[in-house]
C-alpha cells in the first residue's frame, strides 16, 4: 500500500510542485500584472459571497449566542428558538463604585463585569466623560468601545458591542489572508476563517468587553495588508500597498502592541526580498535550495516595482505615516488632563507596586507668541503648531513608558495564569464566569454557569501535527514514506523528553536527538532542509525544557539560566533562516505560517520570566494554527492511498476533521456562553483537571 498525491490545482503555490532540476539562464517572470484594484485583489464574486456569509455566520452566533434549540427538547413548552444574546452573562460579584455613567457624568457603582471588563469599558465610560485614568494599554480599542456606550447607555450590551463586531470581522480577514497565500483554492480560505469562527477562545473573546478581539482584528488586517504588499508587482500596487501596510500597522498599535509580531515578520521578510540578489551572489550554494525556478520571477517584478534607492525613501515615509497615525489614536486621551501616569519601580508580594512618581499630562494647548498678522504671524502659527505637537508626542512617550514600566514590574500572582510553553495546548485556560447558585432544572436539580476560554480542543490539537506538517512542507518533503519516518523521529524526540522530565532524569532527553537528526536526514536526503527542520525543533524543545526547570522567585518569576538563552539564539537563528527558506525556496506559504504562529506566541516569552501571563495571550498566534490545519487538509484532500491496482482517496478525511472540530464546538458550546448545565454534563466536558 502506498499513497501518493494528486496533481495541484491550476494557480497552486510552487513549493507544492515537483522540483525540477536546477536550470542556467534568466528567471521566468511571475504572471502577468493585471490593472486595476479589483484584479489585483483577485476576489470574485463567490468569494465575496463566502467573505459575507462567513462574517455574518460569525456576527449572529457572537450576538445571539446562548442560543436554545427549544424545538428539539420534548419538555419545553417553547417550539421556537430562544436567544439570551451578547449582554448575559452579569456577573453581580463584579462591581466598580465610580463609573461616571450617572446624570452629567456623576461616578456611580455599576456590576455586572465579566473577568477584565472592570477596566476596558470603565475606561471607555472615561473617555466619553473627559475623567482621567490610567491604562498601561494604548487606546484605540477603548475609543472604539465607547460609541455604542455614548448612543445606548452604559450596559453589558453596549460595552460587548464593539468586540462582536471585531470577532466577526476577524473571520473574514482570516478568509481574505488565506485567499492571498493561496488564491485559487477557496477550500483553504474558507476551512481557514470555519476554524476561527468555531474556536472557543476566539469566541468568548470576542463576546466580552476585553480588548484583545479588536487588536488581534487589527494585527490581522496588518498581516492582510503585508501579503498585498508582498505580491506587488507595479509600481503603483507596490506604493499603494505599502502605505495602506503603513495604516494597519498605526492601527495596530494604537489598540495593542500584540502588533509586534506582524511588524517584525513582515521587516524580516521585506529585508530578505531586498537582500535576495546580494545574498545569491555571495553564497552561490543557495541555489542548490531554491524549489525550483516557478514563480522565481516574482521578487525580480517586485524588486522592480520597489525601484531601489526610492524605496527607502518611501519606506521612510511609510514609518512616518504609521507614527503619526499611532499617536492619533491618543487624541481622545490627551484632551484629558491626566494626574495619574504612575511609574512603577518593583513589585513585592507583600506590598504590591510600588510608584517611583506619578506624572502629570497637561493638555496640548495652542499658544500664538508675537504678531498676528503678516510674515511674522505665519512664523508664529508653525511654532505654536510645532509646541502643540512636541508637547502631545512627550505625553504620548510618557503614558507609553508609563504602561511599559507596569508590565516589567508587575509581580501579583493569579490562580490561572499559566507559562507560555502550555497554551498550544491548551492545558490551562481562564475561568472568565462562574454561577454556582442562581440556576436549577425543573426538577430542582442544582446547574451551574460556566464560562471559560479554552479553545476548541479538536482545533487546536490538530493544529500541532499541522504545523509539523507545514514544517515538513517548507524543507520541501516529498512521500508518504518519508514523512513516516521523520514523524517517527519527531515521536521519539518527543517520548524522550517527556521521560526524561517525568522519570527525573534530564539526560534522558539526548538520547532522543540523534533519532530525530537520523530521521530527518533519511526522510529528506539534504543538509540544507534536515538542518534547518533539526535546529527549529531542537531549540524549542531546550526552551520548553529549560524554562520548566528554571528556579523561580518572588512567586511569579522566573530565573532562566545560559541553555535556555542558548536555546532562545538558536530559535532566532531559526527563524531568520526560515527566512531566507521563503525567500530563496519559493515555499512561501508553510514558511509564512510557521514564521506568523512563532512569532504570535513566542513574542510573550521575555515577560512571561517577570510577570504572570494568561492563556488568551495565544489568540494572535491562533489565525495560524487555523491556516495550519487548513493547509494540511488541502493538502489531504489531493491524497490516495494505492492498494495494488486500486486507488482510494482519502480525501473524505479532510472533511471529517472540519466536522469533528464542529462537533467540538457544539459539544463545548456550554463552557464558551455560561448556559446553565447540571453537575454530570458539567464533568464531561472537564477532560482535564486544569481545565478548572
Amino acid at each position: 500500500m502506498s499513497v501518493a498525491g494528486a496533481p495541484d490545482a491550476p494557480g497552486a503555490a510552487a513549493e507544492e510542485r515537483a522540483e525540477p532540476s536546477i536550470r542556467r539562464g534568466p528567471l521566468p517572470l511571475g504572471p502577468v500584472p493585471r490593472p486595476g484594484a479589483r484584479a489585483f485583489l483577485e476576489l470574485d464574486r463567490f468569494d465575496l459571497i463566502w467573505l459575507v456569509a462567513l462574517v455574518a455566520v460569525a456576527f449572529v452566533v457572537r450576538v445571539a449566542s446562548p442560543i436554545y434549540l427549544d424545538f428539539l427538547s420534548s419538555s419545553s413548552t417553547h417550539r421556537g428558538v430562544t436567544t439570551w444574546g451578547a449582554g448575559y452573562p452579569l456577573n453581580n460579584d463584579g462591581c466598580q463604585p465610580d463609573v461616571p455613567v450617572g446624570p452629567n457624568h456623576k461616578p456611580v457603582k455599576v456590576c455586572g463585569f465579566v473577568f477584565d471588563e472592570v477596566y476596558f469599558p470603565v475606561d471607555a465610560a472615561n473617555d466619553i466623560a473627559g475623567k482621567d485614568y490610567f491604562d498601561p494599554e494604548p487606546p484605540l480599542s477603548k475609543l472604539l468601545m465607547a460609541p455604542p456606550i455614548a448612543l445606548k447607555g452604559f450596559n453589558s450590551g453596549t460595552w460587548r458591542s464593539s468586540t462582536v463586531v471585531a470577532g466577526s470581522l476577524l473571520v473574514g480577514l482570516v478568509f481574505l489572508i488565506a485567499r492571498r497565500l493561496r488564491r485559487r483554492d477557496r477550500f483553504f480560505a474558507v476551512v481557514a476563517a470555519g476554524f476561527v469562527c468555531f474556536d472557543g477562545l476566539a469566541f468568548v473573546e470576542s463576546r466580552t468587553g476585553v480588548i484583545d478581539s479588536i487588536a488581534i482584528m487589527f494585527a490581522a488586517l496588518l498581516w492582510y495588508a503585508f501579503l498585498l504588499h508582498w505580491q506587488a508587482r507595479t509600481r503603483r500596487q507596490w506604493t499603494a500597498t505599502l502605505y495602506f501596510m503603513a495604516l494597519c500597522a498605526g492601527l495596530a498599535f494604537g489598540a495593542k502592541l500584540t502588533a509586534l509580531a506582524p511588524l517584525v515578520v513582515a521587516v524580516a521578510l521585506l529585508a530578505g526580498r531586498f537582500l535576495e540578489p546580494v545574498a545569491m551572489d555571495l553564497f552561490p550554494s543557495l541555489r542548490r535550495i531554491r524549489g525550483g525556478t516557478g514563480g522565481a520571477g516574482e521578487g525580480v517584478m517586485w524588486r522592480d516595482a520597489a525601484g531601489g534607492g526610492r524605496a527607502v525613501l518611501h519606506y521612510g515615509f511609510a514609518a512616518v505615516i504609521a507614527v503619526s497615525l499611532f499617536s492619533a489614536t491618543f487624541s481622545r486621551y490627551l484632551t484629558i488632563p491626566h494626574t495619574t501616569v504612575y511609574h512603577f519601580d518593583g513589585c513585592t508580594q507583600e506590598s504590591g507596586l510600588t510608584v517611583a512618581d506619578t506624572g502629570r499630562l497637561d493638555v496640548p494647548r495652542f499658544h500664538m507668541v508675537g504678531p498676528s498678522s503678516g510674515v511674522q504671524a505665519v512664523g508664529a502659527t508653525v511654532r505654536g503648531i510645532g509646541n502643540v505637537l512636541v508637547t502631545a508626542e512627550r505625553n504620548i512617550i510618557e503614558v507609553t513608558m508609563a504602561g511599559l514600566q507596569y508590565h516589567a514590574a508587575e509581580c501579583h500572582g493569579h490562580p490561572y495564569a499559566s507559562d507560555w510553553y502550555t497554551w498550544p495546548v491548551a492545558y490551562h485556560p481562564v475561568l472568565f464566569y462562574a454561577d454556582y447558585k442562581d440556576y436549577k432544572t425543573a426538577a430542582g436539580v442544582d446547574e451551574r454557569g460556566w464560562i471559560t476560554d479554552m479553545g476548541n480542543p479538536a482545533l487546536w490539537w490538530m493544529a500541532i501535527p499541522a504545523l509539523l506538517f507545514c514544517l515538513w512542507k517548507a524543507m520541501g518533503g516529498r512521500g508518504a514514506a518519508q514523512l513516516t519516518v521523520a514523524t517517527a523521529g519527531v515521536i521519539a524526540l518527543g517520548t524522550f523528553y517527556l521521560a526524561a522530565y517525568g522519570f527525573n532524569h534530564p539526560h534522558l532527553r539526548f538520547i532522543g536527538i540523534p533519532i530525530l537528526l537520523g530521521a530527518l536526514w533519511y526522510a529528506l536526503r539534504r543538509w540544507w532542509p534536515a538542518v534547518l527542520a533539526g535546529l527549529g525543533m531542537l531549540a524549542l524543545a531546550e526552551m520548553i525544557a529549560q524554562y520548566h526547570a528554571a528556579p523561580r522567585y518572588d512567586l511569579v518569576r522566573v530565573s532562566v539560566g545560559l541553555g535556555f538563552k542558548a536555546a532562545f539564539a538558536a530559535m532566532i537563528v531559526f527563524g531568520a533562516l526560515l527566512v531566507l527558506n521563503a525567500v530563496v525556496s519559493r515555499r512561501f506559504v508553510p514558511s509564512f505560517i510557521l514564521l506568523g504562529y512563532l512569532a504570535a506566541w513566542l513574542m510573550w516569552e521575555h515577560g512571561n520570566e517577570r510577570r504572570v501571563l494568561f492563556y488568551y495571550h495565544m489568540l494572535g498566534a491562533l489565525l495560524f494554527m487555523a491556516l495550519a490545519l487548513a493547509y494540511a487538509l488541502t493538502a489531504l484532500r489531493r491524497v490516495e492511498a494505492r492498494w495494488g491496482d486500486r486507488r482510494i482517496p482519502v480525501g473524505a478525511l479532510s472533511y471529517a476533521a472540519v466536522a469533528l472540530v464542529l462537533a467540538a464546538f457544539v459539544f463545548f458550546y456550554p463552557m464558551w456562553t455560561g448556559a446553565p448545565q447540571t453537575g454530570s454534563d458539567f464533568n464531561t466536558r472537564m477532560w482535564l483537571s486544569s481545565w478548572q
